[in-house]
């Protein structure tokens, strides 16, 4: 994710500065279109930021740096006490530059809220939007424990995602490695006995034997064309990211998972952002920049424009959203009428949360065997091919 330098307008024609996370410029485009603004310019900052710190932080670095803050604050101790406590905790280390310039942006008088957008733009937007809200409130460690407890249910959740989908992955190289060692050291010991004898062997043990010969003699470059390959791949989600995504969300059962990670996200976000004292408006557009989605982000633009115009959050969801969970507008109505709705839409988040980790099971459990036929079957296609060879070289008369 890059970080963005923009300048819009809002619904009144007043200008409007701030940065954006986003994948690229597109995905850019579109999260500060979700927030209700008209982009007039956007500029990429991040790699400038990531030279002056030298790489980026890790998201577990982050998560347990801002954990600390927000524990420190609510034991009561002052905010520079604090920055220059957690600069002392790793002065030569990545973080200790970013907390010096934090806490000389904090003695010009400068708000956290900002200084966390401008020297630790790896955040999300919601830590930063969060923290403005606690410096408005005088609750600045309960917003900033908050934002904390977030950002650990989205790696939780990452880790779902990427348990259901790298499996696969993972088995379909085994069952790679397996079919090029087998091509290299085994089927082109075939291809002398077949040449020397002269037999006329069936065309796909001719074209599997020629293949093992051709492999081996240019094993090398198979071998960079997969390492090429990977770097291609990792280059295109990179650069394509928002693109790759959204072809991710076509495919069947993956893309149900994504979706669900969408509404979990999107509900956790928006009932933190209630419950500590944001107004409605405000937090769906924090809750809107946590969506992946073009389609859904695109309805829950069209939910902030109905409850502007008046109507129950519940029900402009039901309006908007095609693919609305009968359970989620329930807990939102509920809410609605018994003034809990941050509660209930953070029940409504910890339920997906339960229902991605199933469904993450369940993809595992079924990948497993897929990956396992897909493989078994081109082993046995090769063994196959080879017997079919070696059967060639004999004349059985009956």
């Amino acid at each position: 994710m890059a970080v963005y330098k923009f300048k819009a307008l809002n619904d009144q024609g007043k200008s409007v500065e701030g940065r954006q996370v986003a994948a690229d410029d597109e995905d850019a485009f579109g999260r500060i279109r979700s927030r209700g603004l008209h982009p007039v310019t956007i500029v990429a900052v991040t790699a400038r930021r990531r030279r002056r710190s030298g790489q980026a932080v890790r998201r577990k670095v982050l998560m347990r740096t801002l954990k600390q803050l927000a524990t420190m604050l609510q034991a009561g101790v002052p905010l520079l006490e604090v920055i220059e406590n957690l600069k002392r905790g790793d002065e030569s280390g990545q973080l200790g530059e970013r907390f010096a310039d934090l806490s000389r942006h904090l003695r010009q008088g400068g708000p956290l809220s900002q200084g966390l957008r401008d020297h630790f733009p790896e955040f999300p937007d919601y830590v930063v939007s969060l923290a403005a809200l606690g410096e408005n409130t005088g609750q600045l460690g309960k917003t900033l424990t908050d934002a904390a407890d977030r950002m650990a249910a989205d790696e939780a959740l990452s880790s779902e995602l990427r348990s259901a989908l790298s499996y696969p992955m993972v088995l379909a190289l085994v069952g790679g490695a397996i079919v090029f060692g087998m091509f290299v050291f085994v089927i082109p010991r075939f291809g002398a006995l077949v040449d020397r004898s002269g037999a006329d062997v069936p065309a796909i043990s001719r074209f599997v034997i020629d293949t093992g010969i051709w492999v081996k003699a240019h094993w090398h470059f198979v071998i960079l064309g997969g390492i090429l390959s990977a770097f291609a791949f990792r280059w295109t989600f990179r650069t394509y990211g928002t693109s790759v995504i959204a072809l991710l969300f076509r495919v069947p059962a993956v893309g149900t998972l994504l979706r669900q990670a969408d509404f979990e996200t999107w509900a956790r976000t928006l009932g933190v952002a209630l419950a500590n004292g944001a107004q409605l408006l405000p937090a769906l557009d924090l809750a809107a920049q946590t969506v992946r989605a073009r389609d859904l982000a695109a309805q829950l633009a069209g939910v902030r424009r109905d409850v502007r115009a008046g109507a129950d959050l519940d029900e402009a969801f039901a309006t908007n959203v095609l693919s609305a969970d009968p359970m989620l507008l329930d807990l939102m109505s509920t809410g609605r009428k018994s003034g809990t709705l941050d509660r209930m839409l953070i029940l409504a988040a910890d339920s997906y949360k339960s229902d991605i980790a199933a469904l993450s099971k369940r993809l595992t459990a079924i990948a497993e065997p897929l990956a396992v036929l897909l493989v078994s079957s081109i082993v046995g296609l090769l063994v196959v091919a080879v017997v079919l060879a070696m059967t060639s070289l004999y004349d059985f008369d009956i």
